[in-house]
């Protein structure tokens, strides 16, 4: 096995990440055991699945969200850590992309969720989850990727579906907050603000950007690449364990043109990111 393509050591990386390993398990621990007793408010309808807000954007549940990032999210850092470990370069490249799911879902918490304790935890989850993110991101050797990766990534392909993604999160978010402060009895604090302030601030930016750099076959594209289209598939497939958890433990019947889009949106995800495990598993000597 190869060695990581890196070009410092990541021993603060492995630390600080297990520190937000730990902290996710605290927070999504501590949502299950108190939100039903009201950590998220007094509507359950609202912590528990997902509902309509502003323009008709998709608020997730607080409940199905930390379930999801317990018994999904939280493996798969551990995951990506324990194969970095190893010298596994798919692990390198999915560990950014966890943490910025992380940093992604937690903003929401920060600036969505009803003022409790776990505000305590969620302040250095997105600290720590953000650090993380850019110093490892900053230590892989990008050269080496994109060496690795050039000829089982079709960089022009999977950077333009990138771009597409976060254009498409741009405009539901932008247009739907437009319509929502021009609207003459718009609401003082719109329920949708925080999934606008993640989406428009944080994901949709980066989603380009990162599609932007992969298309031109830049090395950054390519270290970042298969965490983007990880923390997106992960976000819409999370999204849709929202709605079936509601389904399934309040009765109510199940949204499923809305369930279907956004399995659609985490299939692709996957099938893209085969491209970057083929590339990995069986790297190549190809330039660009």
């Amino acid at each position: 096995m190869k060695p990581l393509p890196v070009k410092r050591d990541l021993t603060l990386s492995y630390r600080t990440s297990l520190i937000v390993a730990a902290l996710m398990a605290f927070a999504s621990a501590g949502g299950l055991l108190l939100g039903s007793g009201g950590l998220y408010g007094p509507h359950p309808t609202h912590s528990l699945g997902v509902t309509e807000a502003e323009a008709g954007l998709l608020l997730p549940g607080f409940l199905g969200q930390d379930a999801f990032s317990l018994f999904v999210g939280l493996p798969l850092l551990l995951g990506s850590l324990w194969l970095a470990r190893r010298g596994s370069l798919i692990g390198l490249l999915f560990w950014p992309g966890v943490l910025f799911y992380a940093l992604y879902w937690y903003v929401l918490y920060l600036t969505g969720a009803p003022f409790s304790v776990l505000f305590l935890v969620y302040l250095p989850l997105v600290t720590l989850s953000a650090f993380t993110t850019i110093s490892l991101v900053s230590s892989i050797d990008g050269e080496e990727v994109r060496r690795r990766l050039s000829e089982a990534v079709p960089a022009r392909v999977i950077g333009t579906i990138l771009v597409v993604l976060g254009l498409l999160t741009l405009a539901q978010d932008a247009s739907g907050a437009l319509i929502t402060a021009l609207v003459e009895d718009a609401p003082a604090d719109p329920a949708a603000r925080s999934v606008w302030i993640v989406d428009l601030a944080l994901q949709a930016p980066t989603v380009i950007a990162g599609g932007v750099l992969l298309w031109h076959h830049q090395p950054l594209g390519y270290v970042a690449g298969a965490g983007l289209l990880l923390q997106y598939g992960l976000s819409a497939v999370g999204f849709v364990a929202g709605m079936v958890l509601e389904s399934v433990l309040a009765g109510s019947p199940l949204d499923a043109a809305t369930s279907i889009v956004l399995l659609v949106f985490g299939i692709v995800c996957c099938i893209l990111l085969a491209f970057f495990v083929r590339g990995a598993i069986a790297p190549t000597d190809g330039v660009v």
